[in-house]
């Protein structure tokens, strides 16, 4: 969903993923000038999320190249996949507008992007979830596949119809999940929540299904970045990805709110 300057000024919103900005930032004659010359800041903003954040920030060289890329690019921080989803909860109840929207740099401010990004973690909550994000990597791997019994496909080749029933059956857990007290009220005054109108969560429960349920996956810590950043996905323009979460969305985009008007591109079409 564009995003409109003060100046009246439409700027298309672009997310990547790591990968995406690994590839960057690795091949920058290639993949990251071709990245300029169809994503100019003219045009369109990058956007990134913490979790980006926290794994470009361990190695030191990945993140200086990343600074040294990204900062001539005005650049939002999206909010994390609960605050996008209390959102949903506000849009839900009070038709409030979604903003995912958290942070913002621009080249031309008072800092740096690496004063930007070292105030970023001084906010105690990022700076804890970036100390123990190895545990929760490893925890929420495990978490995954105790998960994988709770559903038993008719098939053992990912499909639509699976997939359908996984959303029906694991839909208002989730929500019980994230917020039990907002579900239980609705369930009290008679009304079941609708899972629909949670296009982040229903992103992430499609892109888990594709995943658990694919017997040629393998689970691996970046995983669990992946799936917490596509919780935005539909409330931008363009999504940046490598190529299985590419085709895992080719096959949702009718699902979600909103995703079919969300341009999908491969890493490989940057080349």
């Amino acid at each position: 969903m564009p995003w409109i300057a003060k100046s009246g000024k439409s700027y298309q919103l672009c997310l990547l993923d790591t990968n995406a900005i690994s590839e960057i930032l690795i091949n920058k004659n290639y993949e990251g000038k071709h990245f300029i010359e169809r994503f100019p800041p003219t045009a369109y903003v990058p956007c990134f999320s913490i979790y980006n954040l926290i794994e470009l920030r361990r190695s030191r060289d990945v993140y200086q190249n990343f600074l040294s890329f990204f900062s001539i690019y005005p650049i939002f921080l999206l909010k994390t996949q609960f605050m996008i989803f209390k959102d949903e909860i506000l849009k839900y109840d009070n038709d409030q507008d979604i903003s995912i929207l958290l942070n913002a740099f621009s080249p031309t401010g008072k800092d740096n992007l690496k004063s930007f990004i070292d105030n970023l973690f001084k906010n105690l909550e990022f700076k804890e979830l970036e100390s123990s994000w190895r545990d929760f990597e490893h925890e929420t791997l495990n978490s995954w596949d105790s998960s994988r019994n709770n559903f038993i496909p008719h098939s053992n080749i990912p499909n639509s119809t699976d997939a359908e029933e996984y959303i029906e059956q694991s839909g208002l857990q989730t929500l019980i999940r994230l917020d039990m007290a907002w579900c239980k009220n609705k369930i009290d005054n008679k009304e079941v929540p609708n899972i629909d109108k949670f296009a982040s969560v229903k992103m992430q429960l499609y892109s888990l299904y594709y995943r658990l349920y694919d017997l040629s996956w393998k689970a691996a810590p970046g995983e669990v970045t992946d799936l917490l950043i596509i919780s935005a996905v539909p409330y931008v323009d363009v999504y940046i990805t490598e190529k299985f979460q590419a085709n895992i969305i080719s096959k949702i985009k009718r699902k979600v709110y909103n995703l079919d008007s969300v341009e999908i591109k491969r890493i490989r079409d940057l080349r």
